[in-house]
């Protein structure tokens, strides 16, 4: 008995033991945790940064100020981070003092948990150069998607951050401070392109806080030619990679507001906008968007997302009146008058549609305008269409022009894959009327056409310049002042002396110009009415607009003054001169013409063209 009773105490005491060695570990490793001298990890803690930041980082010192506790407090002195060595003498950041409370049972863990941080004498002198090198991120890779700060209480005192940035052109200083009452509280001046601006920043106090609550916050640039606030939340306290907020801005011109939102938007018209946005690091959705620039109106929204590289912009604009004269900025208008001024007045624009600036930008943009708004008389009347930008090629179909009568539809497209921007354009005129397109010359009929282009340059007007493909236009079954008629037959005699309200019938007009090398040949260029048949032949210089063109006309009834031979065209497609030969102003020209006419001299008259056979080849 007394045996089985020994047997028995001693298993007992074997699985007592057994049990209390590890727990006696634990505690054992618990307590040295709780009293593990963190300052000694100074040295280690120096290498891991400097091999992080790819430069030498210094700690002066790092002091335990408890004994005992699995959630010490250490006390972090002269902390110097260098600056990149292209951004100049300096610190990135110096710091006097820090005094940092974590959890050792989450460092035991993996993780690192901060309860309590507060900073004293901390300058933070942020650069960015022309070329979009960040001082900030040197030596290490940018993350993609922000983490969540886990700071349960935050404390700030004489600190202060500058910036500057030459890429955007844009600097400030500010001063920082957070304390368990007021809160975060940021303020200073800057510059932005030159314009001086106030910023400021509050935020909700950091005290006791956890790393998922709602943490509210305002910031504001403000400033007399450009400035923008936000004002809204964060996912959590300081965790600028989850917000929501409402925002304003306004700018002399949208390239002035780009220095801040940096979107790579140009130069306009004075501009004021206001949207909602929400960030999910690294991604922006931007909704309710609306403003104004000049005296166009602005709406609609975008998805923003950035990956390996690459941003990609999903969304759709509207407008209910818009002025292309509005996204140009009133230096822009400028230059452009200045370049009118050099050339002439030119029909094909100098637009820039170099991609270069958005040579990582990647996306799909559908846009609308339902009213068109120019400072002259225009046919076009309303846009709509689908802007597709994929690696460089830049396509915009559908595209759809609205007319007075009759509608302009088809793509256009940017491509430059393969070193310069190669342009082609392919539009389609369909039931459309003469008489929008020129109301002055009173001659009206149904019009459709077609323009098939494709050449390089850096502008539109460069690369229609250097184009080949072709343009054709056909209008037919309308009508055209008898004089006019009269005279495009060389029939002076009864193109002054008809009645001016007097109509002919036009039976057709068709133009077919052959483009190669940025020449557009005549082939054919035809006008057939019921009084004369008249041809054009000849070549445009599509790279300054110049006509080199000769008209040869026919009446359909013998005339008592014809005029014989070619009468030139030239000047510009804007601004043609049509130069009526010597003989035609004098009187020995008259009496000639008229010597021709009795004597049965003159030339034979006109028949009526096949004006369906030409206008499909100059279709087809």
């Amino acid at each position: 008995m007394d045996t089985r009773a020994k047997r028995s105490g001693r298993g007992r005491a074997f699985w007592l033991w057994l049990t209390l060695i590890p727990l006696g570990l634990v505690l054992l490793a618990l307590l040295t945790l709780a009293m593990f001298p963190w300052g000694s990890l100074r040295a280690m803690a120096e290498k891991k940064l400097s091999a992080s930041l790819d430069r030498a980082v210094t700690i002066a010192a790092i002091e335990r100020t408890d004994r005992f506790s699995l959630h010490p407090t250490l006390l972090v002195r002269g902390v110097r981070i260098p600056q990149a060595a292209w951004a100049g003498q300096g610190d990135l950041l110096h710091l006097e003092t820090a005094r940092v409370r974590f959890s050792a049972l989450a460092v035991l863990l993996g993780e690192v948990r901060i309860e309590a941080v507060a900073l004293d004498g901390m300058q933070v002198d942020l650069a960015r150069d022309a070329a979009g090198r960040e001082s900030w991120r040197e030596g290490r890779e940018e993350r993609q998607r922000g983490g969540r700060p886990a700071i349960d209480t935050l404390t700030i005192a004489n600190s202060t951050i500058s910036y500057r940035d030459a890429k955007r052109d844009r600097s400030f200083t500010v001063g920082l401070s957070a304390d368990i009452r007021r809160g975060l509280s940021l303020s200073g001046n800057g510059l932005i392109r030159g314009v001086p601006v106030a910023i400021t920043a509050s935020g909700g106090a950091i005290a006791g806080v956890k790393p998922d609550t709602p943490w509210p916050f305002r910031a504001e640039i403000a400033g007399r030619a450009v400035g923008m606030t936000a004002t809204g939340q964060m996912d959590g306290p300081l965790d600028i990679g989850h917000l929501s907020a409402s925002v304003t801005g306004h700018g002399d011109d949208l390239r002035l507001l780009d220095a801040i939102i940096e979107a790579g938007l140009p130069g306009t018209q004075p501009v004021t906008l206001k949207a909602k946005v929400r960030r999910d690091s690294p991604d922006w959705t931007v909704t309710g968007l609306t403003g104004r620039i000049g005296r166009s109106d602005i709406a609609g929204g975008a998805t923003i997302r950035k990956r390996d590289g690459r941003t990609r912009i999903d969304g759709a604009i509207r407008a209910n009146r818009f002025d292309f004269n509005d996204l140009s900025s009133d230096e822009g208008l400028r230059k452009g008058a200045a370049l009118k001024a050099r050339t002439g007045d030119r029909i094909v624009p100098p637009t820039a549609i170099d991609l270069k600036s958005v040579a990582r930008t990647d996306g799909k943009l559908s846009f609308q305008v339902k009213q068109l708004l120019w400072p002259g008389s225009s046919p076009f009347r309303h846009l709509r269409g689908t802007l597709l930008l994929e690696q460089s090629l830049l396509t915009v179909d559908p595209l759809t022009l609205g007319l007075t009568r009759g509608r302009l539809d088809g793509r256009i497209v940017i491509d430059q894959r393969k070193g310069g921007p190669v342009f082609r354009v392919d539009l389609r005129l369909a039931q459309a009327r003469l008489l929008d397109f020129f109301p002055a010359t009173a001659i009206d009929g149904s019009l459709v056409g077609r323009i098939r282009l494709a050449g390089t340059g850096g502008t539109i007007r460069t690369a229609i310049g250097r184009s080949s493909g072709y343009i054709a236009l056909v209008a037919r079954d309308g009508t055209i002042p008898a004089r006019t008629a009269s005279l495009l037959g060389q029939d002076v005699g009864r193109g002054v002396t008809g009645d001016k309200e007097e109509m002919a019938t036009l039976r057709c007009m068709v133009a077919r110009l052959d483009v190669s090398g940025g020449v557009a040949r005549a082939n054919p260029v035809i006008v057939d009415t019921s009084r004369a048949l008249t041809r054009v032949e000849g070549r445009i210089s599509l790279a300054d607009e110049r006509l080199m063109l000769a008209l040869t006309g026919a009446p359909k009834k013998k005339s008592l003054l014809r005029l014989d031979g070619t009468i030139p065209i030239t000047g510009t497609i804007r601004h043609p001169a049509v130069h009526v030969p010597e003989k035609a102003k004098s009187v020995g020209g008259v009496l000639k013409m008229l010597g021709r006419a009795v004597a049965g001299k003159q030339g034979a008259v006109a028949q009526d063209a096949d004006c369906g056979a030409l206008a499909a080849r100059a279709l087809r």
